[in-house]
């Protein structure tokens, strides 16, 4: 099971990084930490592990910005972090440009992230989905829109709460409850300007070759901690 589940990671940030204009790799990984330094074509990372110095030369670079689930509209490409099952509750969403629609679609297993959905905020064990959205409002007009890793539908309660079914692949398809409290960021383009050092990172990274090579560096604006 693992060794499936491992299968299922990899490709998924093989098809993230792949699909964002960067090439495959044998040996991805995904690094969350804070820029200590950034020095040409190289970061340093502070994780919880210690520090990791990335080479950037060739990262695809993006901003994580704040948004909303109001900017979900049809044909909206999202992807979205959850836990549990019977409803999968959204730990995040994060909103794709169009540059990037299609990238890591599907659903399957993903880290222990943190819970901001929860007082705690402590880890738990997540998945994620990618997929084109469409989003119904309940006690209002229905509306469309895309959801990462599958096509959504949203209904609205009277919490906040929304519920996404969320489609992907040729038949696939994952209903999962969006809480008022889970972080909704969008990515934008983005360069190495933006890798200043306190920012808070999440890089999909190759460390196949015995050094530490960037593919995909989410850079969290005005202090902003990528969730994902």
């Amino acid at each position: 099971m693992k060794t499936v589940q491992s299968r299922f990671a990899r490709l998924a940030a093989v098809g993230l990084i792949s699909l964002a204009g960067v090439s495959a790799a044998s040996a991805l990984e995904r690094v969350r930490g804070t820029i200590e330094k950034a020095d040409g074509g190289t970061l340093t990372l502070k994780t919880d592990g210690g520090n990791e110095t990335l080479n950037i030369g060739s990262a695809k670079v993006v901003s994580v910005v704040p948004s909303s689930l109001d900017q979900i509209k049809e044909g909206t490409f999202i992807g979205t972090a959850t836990k549990g099952e019977n409803p999968m509750t959204a730990l995040e969403v994060v909103l794709f440009p169009e540059s990037m629609r299609g990238t890591g679609e599907g659903h399957y297993a993903w880290d222990a992230i943190t819970d901001h959905t929860a007082g705690a905020g402590s880890k738990v064990k997540s998945a994620m989905t990618n997929g084109t959205v469409k989003a119904e409002s309940a006690g209002g007009p229905k509306v469309k829109s895309a959801m990462t890793n599958g096509t959504v539908k949203a209904d609205k309660s009277a919490g906040g709460e929304r519920t996404l079914t969320v489609s992907y692949g040729n038949d696939g398809s994952k209903q999962i409850v969006v809480p008022s409290s889970a972080p909704i960021v969008a990515f934008e383009p983005a360069d190495a300007s933006a890798l200043k050092p306190g920012a808070k990172v999440f890089a999909v990274v190759d460390k196949a070759s015995g050094k530490i090579d960037g593919k995909l560096v989410a850079v969290g604006k005005d202090g902003l901690t990528p969730p994902m």
